[in-house]
């Protein structure tokens, strides 16, 4: 006797590698935030340097200018030849002497045309490259006048050259910016190259990750391609059993259904019936020979048919087992005559038996089972739904059921879905499961309509 073997090892599903990703993508996440504080320490930096240079140089300068213009004649002139040899300076590209009401002022160097709104409290700095612009008050204080003997009424001292020039001014300096505006750039340089570098490395690693999940899906794949081969393996054999078994008793039965429906009178029912048990009989014994094609595919034969003819006829062989449960089966059909297909009739009838058979037993007493054939316009399939209102199908078993000898039926050989799904992928085309809108499983075919394999 032969026997319905089963799968003894599951799918292993590869490991995904999500937790390592998440780990370098963190570790990059973290180095960037590293470089963006160097980088805004370095900016942070540069600007106290430019700061406190501005700084020093303007307090050096206001302390010469009152030191100058403190003692001696020709006060105004000696203040002019420091200014001068201020912005001849190394850093120091402009020096600017002026009153706070505009009276007297003394310039040297080159400063910005037109000149911004710069501060003037000694502290802070103006960058306005490539220039920088720092400016402060400056108290100058005369002595000499009115200390000495002979000294009145002279113009010497005083009233010479450079007298009268005690009061408050305002230094400004325009000091070199280049070489901190080169730092500032080499700052911003380092911290872009760091970024692109950081992007191009989570960059790759979305690629790595996303070339690992290629491979794994691809071992999944080959490994449910290479269990389905241990299955149909398996199915063979049970078919090779299932000839043996029963082939010849189908025999007998045909040759006497065969001589009722020769005996029986033409148009009767007896006749009908007769010929019934002759065409199942026949059916069955394809369906055995057809299990050995599931394990060693042939070309289907494809010929010009109707699809809704075929369903209309399987509707009307499979109405006792509605019957037997009580259940209710809703066609929902293109008009009649229906798209035309290029179609194995024997195999698309068996597929849509298969279906069919599984929402019944699935499907509880007064329940409904759905059969709905449409056709999907941009890429000219066909799309069959056969839906029930049973349990359903976890999505965990779902890719599962599919396979030969799986079924979550008590008795169940778990073979129709797998010959349904064989024979979808005959037509070019597949079979899913889903979950139907009421509840319940909703098995979906799609196979293109001129399909012209093996043809």
């Amino acid at each position: 006797m032969w026997a319905v073997p089963t799968l003894t090892r599951p799918l292993t599903r590869p490991p995904r590698p999500a937790l390592s990703l998440a780990a370098a993508l963190l570790a990059l996440a973290a180095l960037g935030a590293v470089a963006a504080w160097q980088t805004s320490a370095g900016l942070d930096h540069i600007d106290r340097m430019m700061a406190e240079r501005s700084r020093t140089l303007y307090r050096m300068v206001a302390t010469e200018v009152r030191n100058v213009a403190r003692y001696g004649t020709a006060r105004l002139e000696r203040l002019d030849e420091v200014l001068a040899e201020i912005a001849a300076g190394g850093d120091v590209q402009a020096t600017v002497l002026q009153k706070v009401d505009g009276s007297i002022r003394l310039a040297h160097g080159d400063l910005p045309d037109p000149l911004p709104d710069y501060p003037r409290n000694g502290r802070d700095y103006l960058l306005d490259e490539p220039v920088l612009l720092i400016a402060g008050p400056v108290h100058i204080e005369t002595q000499g006048c009115g200390t000495c003997t002979g000294c009145s009424g002279e113009v010497t001292g005083c009233g010479g050259p450079g007298g009268g020039i005690a009061g408050d001014y305002e230094v400004l300096l325009a000091l070199d910016a280049s070489p901190y505006s080169v730092l500032r750039r080499t700052v911003w340089m380092q911290a872009v190259a760091g970024a692109l570098l950081l992007l191009g490395l989570a960059a790759g690693l979305l690629l790595y990750r996303r070339q690992t999940l290629q491979t794994a899906a691809m071992r999944e794949a080959l490994a449910v391609a290479d269990e389905r081969g241990r299955s149909f393996e398996r199915l063979g054999r049970v078919a090779a059993g299932l000839a043996h078994e029963i082939k010849n008793p189908v025999g007998s039965l045909r040759g006497f259904a065969q001589l009722l429906a020769e005996d029986a009178t033409p148009g009767s029912k007896q006749a009908e019936y007769a010929g019934l048990m002759v065409a199942e009989l026949d059916g069955i014994t394809r369906r055995v020979d057809r299990l050995r094609d599931v394990a060693r595919p042939s070309p289907p034969e494809l010929r010009a048919a109707r699809p809704n003819e075929t369903i209309r006829r399987v509707a009307a062989l499979l109405e006792p087992d509605l019957a037997a449960r009580a259940l209710k089966l809703r066609l929902d059909l293109p008009p009649d005559p229906g798209p035309d297909a290029m179609l194995d009739a024997e195999r698309f009838r068996d597929a849509v038996v298969n279906l069919v058979i599984n929402a019944i037993e699935a499907s509880p007493e007064r329940g409904t089972v759905t059969l709905k054939l449409a056709t999907r316009s941009p890429d000219d399939r066909l799309v069959l739904e056969v839906a029930d209102q049973g349990p359903g199908i976890a999505p965990d078993d779902r890719e599962r059921a599919l396979r030969p000898f799986f079924s979550t039926k008590s008795g169940g050989l778990g073979l129709g879905l797998a010959v349904a799904q064989q024979a979808f992928e005959d037509h070019g085309g597949s079979l899913e499961i889903d979950a139907a809108p009421g509840g319940g499983a909703l098995l979906r075919a799609v196979w293109p309509r001129r399909t012209h394999r093996g043809a």
